[in-house]
């Protein structure tokens, strides 16, 4: 059986394709003695030199899991021989090769002094302890004295090595002199433990969090663990944000967890679906779950990503908002420009296959390793992990923006202290892009291996502002020979809305699974398609600014619902609740359509109105005995003769379409009722906008 997402943190761990000291650099083989000339105390010789030889015994095994179990046994010997160079160097290279890898420095150090010549690879070790260490300089100097030890044939094998780590340190210095503005917050007990937490995915409002972790059932029934590593096996958590707090996390039932391994690696805009990594069959695809009705979710299902999923490995995904791209990545050789790369896909109709993807080429790819991408919920900008680029050490996370002519921009390392020398990975962000969330074995409050953090990215500090008299002051003391410019800072604006409420039926208010479609007016086409909850009925969308857009709720048994969204080019970020109540498919039931629009003082159809119409068209083509009443509304502006008169013209105009669209003239009525049935005050433009209206009254079922 093969471990599911260990397949990523494997890969992170020990086999990066620059390599750690470990599989790289040529060892020489150290001699662990424990005399009773170390100890003070000689009573304690016989345990110390027992607990020594169990770690070497795990250590020989070769893997983090028993890297992991030989610092336990090297730490216990250490505690009554903390001068032996050997322990030390063996304790040290423990840790490097599993968890804390910032504690190696100190054993390398104590096995350094004691005998420089302990071992041909001690320079390189105390190299990569400096740098975990943020000692950049330190950290080059014994990169490049470990250099001037090697032979000819080593130098070959070896300097790319280390000039990347040397390129590495350089980074580091430059991310740690100008820190980001933000943030880093452990997201606490309540969901990171003694074990790894990783993978976290965000919904767009950041109300709820998915992750997947390793650590021990609560029950009675036993974890299994994965050999090679000693990790329990991966499953999937949801927490919630309450106020300010995340709650205690759930994990999710059958069949998202299943007795294998499990991990998630991206969600849905709307939330309500699951990208899921199954690594039981080839070397690791992706899989889709959807949310269902009592809390339960559909069985993972690898169809829709038919050429997607290789005879690879493919670890991660994102799919854009309107459900047309999605990005992922795969080791895939044939294509790859080295190692792990991004890579795109496009398809026509969120109901058709994706088509075959695309390398996003070598600004985007390293000749290293790319993963965990991750797209942002505008649409905008693509995130990443890389262990190439500009990484100050291990993975670090790069974003790219797009440019004006749809291209990717270059990667750009989002810095210190969001990155680290160790590795930081699986990025998201909430739509508002306030607040990003992230794994890092690298952060110094980790409460066990990978633990996640949320990033609170504080924008751009504001230049203080003298008052005038200091001004004043100022010039006389020194006055001014000549014009300063401040360099402008740049403030990027969010243009997104985000929607989002519940369906509920009108009459028992029992919520709804409906089906939500999101229509470009102007351009008459399908922009996104979700679905509400089946069992609470909640759902949410993502607009980007500048488009008008319709939005059609429709379920079985039920008159279908519409909302307008006309959101300018210049609109903010903003969040909109909308519930919404639906109407049973009877008699009597109506529903304001309002996506009807007509030209300025007119009662000619504006061409914006067509999704809306045609929407009735197939309503009434489903529904073959409904008879409807088309009804015409306006405010109170003018006299009560010429708003009749308009109200009916518009809503003739109605009738006049679905006729010459096939439905027959014998179901159809049309009347127009000016002001008289208001269903908000006049007394404002928000009320009498909602007054003029054309409204579908079902007479007969």
């Amino acid at each position: 059986m093969v471990n599911l997402h260990r397949n990523i943190i494997f890969l992170i761990t020990l086999a990066l394709s620059i390599g750690l000291s470990q599989d790289v650099i040529a060892q020489k083989k150290v001699k662990l003695k424990i005399k009773s000339a170390d100890f003070q105390v000689p009573a304690n010789y016989k345990q110390a030199k027992k607990n020594a030889k169990k770690g070497l015994k795990y250590y020989k095994k070769g893997t983090a899991g028993d890297y992991r179990e030989a610092a336990k046994f090297f730490n216990a010997a250490y505690e009554f021989a903390p001068e032996n160079a050997a322990l030390n160097y063996y304790l040290g290279n423990s840790y490097l090769a599993s968890t804390n890898k910032k504690r190696c420095l100190q054993h390398f150090e104590i096995a350094y002094n004691q005998n420089p010549n302990i071992s041909k690879d001690i320079l390189f070790k105390l190299a990569r302890g400096y740098h975990l260490n943020y000692e950049f300089e330190k950290a080059r100097e014994f990169y490049l004295k470990y250099r001037a030890t090697l032979n000819t044939k080593e130098l070959l094998k070896l300097t790319p090595v280390i000039q990347k780590y040397v390129q590495e340190t350089e980074y580091g210095e430059k991310y740690v002199k100008e820190p980001q503005r933000v943030f880093i917050d452990n997201i606490g007990d309540n969901v990171n433990t003694q074990f790894s937490e990783y993978s976290p995915v965000v919904s767009v409002d950041g109300k709820t969090l998915y992750f997947t972790s390793q650590r021990p059932n609560l029950g009675k029934r036993k974890t299994p663990r994965y050999k090679s590593t000693q990790s329990y096996y991966e499953k999937i958590y949801r927490t919630k944000r309450e106020k300010g707090v995340w709650t205690e996390p759930e994990k999710l039932p059958k069949p998202v967890n299943s007795k294998d391994n499990n991990a998630v690696i991206g969600i849905s805009p709307s939330g309500q679906e699951l990208i899921i990594f199954d690594g039981k069959d080839k070397n690791g695809d992706l899989a889709i779950t959807k949310a269902k009705s009592k809390g339960r979710w559909s069985k993972p299902s690898k169809r829709v990503f038919g050429r997607i999923n290789s005879k690879h490995r493919e670890t991660s995904a994102s799919i854009h908002f309107e459900g047309k791209t999605m990005w992922f990545t795969s080791n895939n050789p044939e294509t790859s420009k080295g190692g792990s790369d991004i890579y795109e896909s496009r398809r026509s109709d969120i109901k058709k296959n994706w088509r075959k993807p695309l390398n996003l080429g070598n600004l985007v790819n390293s000749p290293y390793n790319e993963e965990a991408v991750f797209i942002s919920p505008d649409g905008q900008t693509l995130y990443f992990s890389s262990n190439g680029h500009s990484s100050m050490g291990g993975y670090d996370i790069f974003k790219c923006e797009i440019e004006g002519d749809g291209t990717w921009g270059v990667p750009q390392n989002l810095g210190h202290p969001i990155n680290t020398p160790d590795d930081d990975m699986f990025f998201s962000i909430t739509a508002n892009q306030r607040f990003g969330y992230y794994a890092s074995q690298g952060q110094d409050s980790s409460k066990g291996d990978w633990d996640i953090y949320m990033i609170t990215f504080l924008g751009p500090e504001k230049p203080l502002i003298q008052n005038s008299e200091d001004m004043l002051l100022a010039s006389l003391a020194n006055p001014i020979t000549e014009a300063v410019i401040e360099e402008t800072v740049e403030i990027k604006t969010i243009r997104l809305t985000i929607v989002k409420g519940v369906i509920s039926d009108s009459f028992t208010e029992r919520p709804i699974g409906a089906t939500i479609e999101v229509v470009d007016n102007e351009k008459n086409e399908i922009v996104q398609t979700v679905e509400a909850n089946p069992e609470t009925g909640e759902y949410m969308i993502t607009l980007p600014s500048g488009r008008n857009y319709a939005m059609m709720v429709k379920a079985t048994d039920y008159l279908h619902h519409s909302e307008n969204f006309n959101i300018p080019e210049a609109t903010n970020y903003q969040e909109i609740t909308k519930n919404i109540l639906l109407n049973k498919l009877e008699a009597g039931s109506k529903v304001v359509l309002n996506n009807i629009f007509f030209e300025f003082g007119k009662t000619v159809l504006h061409s914006s109105s067509y999704p809306e119409l045609e929407r009735v068209v197939v309503m009434m083509n489903t529904y073959k005995t409904l008879v409807i009443e088309i009804s015409g509304h306006t405010d109170n502006v003018g006299s009560a003769a010429s708003n009749i008169r308009v109200s009916e013209a518009r809503a003739k105009a109605v009738v006049d379409y679905l006729i010459n669209n096939g439905i027959p003239t014998s179901r159809l009525t049309y009347k127009g009722y000016g002001f008289d049935e208001p269903i908000a005050p006049n007394t404002t433009e928000e009320g009498r906008q909602l007054n003029r209206r054309v409204e579908f009254k079902i007479l007969k079922k």
